[in-house]
């Protein structure tokens, strides 16, 4: 085999000396064998045993208002790509025009009271305004002129369809000082074992990312208010001023009992994922990321590259493996190319699935 067992031993020691952990990706594939083209992965989530994927509006059309269901063993799809319709209740509600268009959807995870209901989160929309009458009730956002909306898609069990039947916007505390900047939103969402639902921020109006947070329960989608979330106050493992963004969320449940349990943030400009420990008992722990892409078998190249840019947005959690997707930025991804035989996937802003074991050095001072 050309990836050696003794090749991937050293690549492990070699990461380990310069504290950082690789992690070899596989290729996202269509029902046919094909590489995708331009999904712009931004919303990741595990359900009922496989990867739950969707893009963001600057995606290849027909990769847009999709889910993706992938097999997280193989990264090939398992069935065809599912269009998300729209209700009429939300096609003539205040924000109707967003999502009769492309949305510019930003993360995902489902709901833990009702898992055939997914929830997403729009970001940059700044290509829409209110109308008068919905700026009145929503345009105290204390962020974007457009309001940030948590977004209800309803589905079946084998999610053979999908449609967005509720919509609510965001409100931010004012002393947040969020920004009023339609690109730098919120890119994660996560659901802990206590009803809260997590929502990380990219960076505020001082280039820095935050976490937020609101109660969550089986009313929420009843009503049409804003959703008023909370400053969590966590202390992020952010080292300047920066762009240090929070572009990926995921919770972690905590292996010791009462324990409430961590987030697994995935910092993409730095190759980084940040464990944050809920309780605040022990400092984030910073792990460093080395991503490699595979090569095919037939080529002359060595089996694996390491990637120089990878921007991972999503981020899933399920028993002891965290799962990654990355977006791919149009504008450095081929800077990736090294082995002519992967060049096409490159250029075609082909996206990777990688895996990892949870490490126990992330959970030493608590557990």
């Amino acid at each position: 085999m050309k990836a050696s067992l003794y090749l991937i031993s050293v690549l492990f020691a070699c990461a380990s000396y310069a504290n950082s952990q690789p992690v070899a990706g596989k290729w996202i594939t269509d029902l046919h064998g094909q590489t995708l083209t331009d999904p712009q992965s931004s919303g990741f989530t595990w359900r009922h045993g496989e990867l739950i994927h969707l893009g963001d509006n600057s995606a290849a059309e027909p990769m847009r208002n999709t889910l993706l269901r992938i097999n997280p063993n193989t990264a090939q799809l398992n069935a065809a790509p599912v269009r998300i319709t729209v209700a009429e209740s939300v096609l003539n509600g205040c924000f109707g025009a967003l999502f009769a268009s492309y949305p510019d959807f930003e993360s995902l995870t489902w709901d833990r009271v009702d898992d055939t209901v997914l929830i997403s989160v729009t970001e940059d929309s700044s290509f829409i305004s209110l109308s008068a009458d919905c700026k009145i009730r929503y345009g105290d956002t204390y962020s974007t002129d457009f309001p940030t909306l948590l977004v209800k898609i309803a589905t079946d069990k084998t999610l053979s369809r999908a449609e967005i039947t509720a919509v609510r916007p965001v409100q931010f505390p004012q002393a947040a000082a969020v920004g009023n900047a339609p690109n730098d939103g919120i890119e994660g969402l996560a659901f802990d074992n206590e009803g809260n639902l997590y929502l990380a921020l990219e960076q505020n109006a001082a280039n820095a990312p935050m976490i937020f947070k609101t109660p969550y329960h089986s009313t929420f989608w009843q009503q049409d208010g804003f959703v008023k979330v909370e400053d969590t106050k966590f202390v992020l493992p952010v080292p300047d001023n920066k762009d240090h963004p929070i572009n990926g969320l995921d919770f972690l449940a905590g292996k010791k009992q009462g324990h409430p349990g961590y987030l697994v943030a995935a910092a993409r400009n730095d190759d980084q994922l940040w464990i944050l420990d809920l309780s605040q008992q022990q400092a984030p722990f910073v792990q460093q990321m080395a991503y490699y892409a595979p090569t095919p078998a037939d080529s002359t190249c060595p089996a694996y590259e390491q990637m120089v840019q990878t921007a991972i947005e999503g981020v899933a959690v399920h028993g002891d493996t965290v799962y990654l997707v990355n977006d791919a930025w149009k504008k450095h991804y081929p800077d990736n190319i090294q082995c002519p035989a992967n060049a096409a996937h490159f250029n075609k802003f082909a996206p990777l699935l990688f895996s990892l074991p949870l490490n126990p050095l992330w959970f030493i001072s608590t557990e």
